[in-house]
């Protein structure tokens, strides 16, 4: 890559993301390659280990699909993510990628799930809900109880139970260590009848080893990321973090060598300063 392409601006969202997930398949273990394949070890009548570093690089604009799908096809990722990575890499291209990138808007959540199982440390925000890698059975079901008005139509409860249990689970047996910040009016609000177990449950994760969990008290006064829901995902072997941001200003992925991408990264220090230890808070 040249010194003019590792100087490009980040690309637009469906190209960070496109990256993102082609690093994701590329080093994800299989038999006898716990780490994946290393960029070198990919086909030359696919590309070059130059040409995939630009197409992971979530600057490069030049993007071939056919390149893609031989990627695809040589990583024998399964059809269905193979679908989703090709329509980011269409969005990438499109003039204008707004339009494109709204079909695969909807599976945000798939993407982000796969940045959030294969992180070495993550750090979350949310200012008046517990984060949700976080919440117990008994928090998912006063959120369940307290809910009217459903923004997605209908909705599997207890589908989404199991799957958020399920994620919890396996963060938990991966012991990566996390930091979780939350507002106090999460916890001062009234949490209904099953406020002694969540309290409980919030209190076991909050003693795992690898689990820092914190508030931030009414007394630190007003701070810059209250009004925002934070995941920062870090990752070994010197790729680029994931931050990815909600607000009812907007949400999505930020590029973290960005302006925006430094403020979110500053901004939680700053809130991780302002913190206490739960266990403090709820003396």
């Amino acid at each position: 890559m040249t010194d003019v392409e590792e100087e490009l601006p980040p690309g637009p969202p469906p190209l960070m993301e496109l990256a993102r997930q082609l690093v994701t398949e590329r080093t994800r273990p299989r038999q006898r390659l716990p780490k994946g394949y290393q960029k070198a070890e990919i086909p030359r009548d696919i590309c070059s280990p130059k040409t995939l570093g630009r197409l992971e690089s979530g600057r490069y604009r030049g993007i071939n699909l056919g390149t893609v799908l031989k990627l695809l096809r040589f990583y024998q990722t399964p059809y269905e993510q193979a679908d989703h990575i090709a329509r980011l890499a269409e969005a990438s291209k499109a003039h204008d990628w707004c339009s494109h990138y709204a079909s695969v808007l909807e599976d945000r959540n798939w993407f982000y799930q796969q940045c959030e199982d294969s992180a070495s440390y993550m750090m979350f925000h949310s200012y008046s809900v517990l984060p949700s890698l976080i919440q117990g059975r008994a928090y998912y079901r006063m959120l369940r109880d307290t809910t009217t008005i459903a923004m997605e139509g209908e909705f599997d409860w207890e589908e989404g139970l199991e799957f958020r249990m399920d994620r919890r689970e396996r963060w938990i047996e991966s012991e990566r260590a996390i930091q979780a910040l939350i507002g106090e009016v999460a916890l001062t609000i009234d949490l209904g009848p099953r406020k002694d177990a969540i309290l409980a449950d919030l209190r076991e994760i909050a003693a795992l080893p690898f689990a820092d969990v914190r508030v931030i008290p009414f007394s630190a006064g007003r701070y810059e990321l209250q009004s925002w829901t934070l995941n920062l995902l870090e990752y070994d072997d010197g790729e680029e973090t994931v931050i990815n941001v909600e607000s009812p200003r907007g949400s999505g992925f930020v590029p973290v060598d960005s302006a925006r991408g430094k403020f979110f990264s500053g901004a939680a220090k700053l809130a991780s300063g302002k913190s206490i230890a739960l266990e403090d808070f709820l003396q």
